[in-house]
């Protein structure tokens, strides 16, 4: 039931004999992900992840399980149901599915668009990183660092806050409901929730180490400036304190050697400078 047309669900209610309970919590439903039980049937409510101006966001999916029925109640546009319909169209074999194993192949493809999001956020890493290496100056970098840090721990809030749902799914006491398959596929569920949350702990781990990076680089890039500084610095403190020198206010026998004796300290002057460059270039200090 696409949009949460109350007229419509009311009549597949009605065709289904649901629960009087699970109609009035599918049209009001709940934000965080839960599993309900109603005896025969059960109802399960996940987040389907939405983009929303830059930010990642949770659409509420309520399915509702039954003998031989499976009904999915959701707002427009749920990405990964589309694209779960699209690749089921036209399958002849999907009817011989149990609702339960249904169920878990539709989770499989909830915890998929979990899964291609941090695949999709580590492939932005490694560019950055060599982005990083090659201009590290680049302030940019942080902006972009700062972005990929809150996008996976959004990411991770909103997987997260299904720990419960796969739990119970794989509780002894549930799977006594479900057929032998079905319990299986519900722990084999269970398991890769944990792996995805474990790939999103990977990629906040990733994330952080981008940062040292960039830090790295920039601290390196500092430290090439100050070296510069430095050599600057000598330079000009030798010229100043020989001109401070031939500045003193008494009268010295070598301050009366005419052009001839300024001529000579500037050409030590430029020696020694050259010495100073070519010590600290031979040292790669610039």
């Amino acid at each position: 039931v696409p949009g949460r047309k109350a007229g419509e669900l009311e009549r597949v209610a009605a065709l289904l004999g649901l629960d009087q309970r699970a109609v009035q919590q599918l049209a009001d439903p709940s934000p965080q992900p839960v599993v309900e039980s109603y005896g025969e049937t059960f109802r399960v409510d996940v987040q389907a992840l939405r983009e929303h101006h830059g930010r990642l966001r949770g659409d509420e999916l309520n399915i509702v399980v039954g003998p031989n029925y499976l009904l999915t109640v959701h707002p427009e546009n749920v990405g990964f149901v589309e694209d779960f319909a699209d690749q089921q169209r036209g399958n002849g074999k999907l009817g011989r599915l149990t609702s339960q194993t249904f169920l878990a192949a539709l989770l499989n493809w909830h915890l998929n668009s979990y899964l291609h999001e941090v695949e999709a956020l580590e492939g932005k890493l490694d560019p950055l990183d060599e982005a990083i290496l090659q201009r590290p100056t680049n302030r940019e970098f942080l902006g972009d660092l700062v972005c990929y840090r809150r996008r996976a721990g959004e990411l991770r809030h909103l997987l997260a806050s299904h720990r419960d749902v796969y739990a119970t799914l794989s509780r002894p006491d549930f799977k006594a409901l479900a057929d032998e398959e079905s319990a299986r596929n519900f722990d084999a569920l269970e398991d890769r929730f944990e792996r995805a949350l474990t790939a999103i702990e990977g990629l906040r781990e990733a994330i952080l180490g981008s940062f040292d990076v960039y830090m790295t680089s920039l601290g390196q890039r500092t430290n090439e400036t100050m070296r510069l500084l430095t050599v600057v610095t000598v330079v000009m403190g030798l010229w100043a304190l020989v001109a401070g020198i031939f500045g003193m206010n008494f009268d010295a026998t070598f301050q009366h050697s005419s052009w001839h004796g300024f001529e000579l300290v500037v050409a030590l002057l430029l020696l020694a400078t050259l010495l100073i460059l070519w010590l600290t270039r031979k040292r790669q200090w610039w």
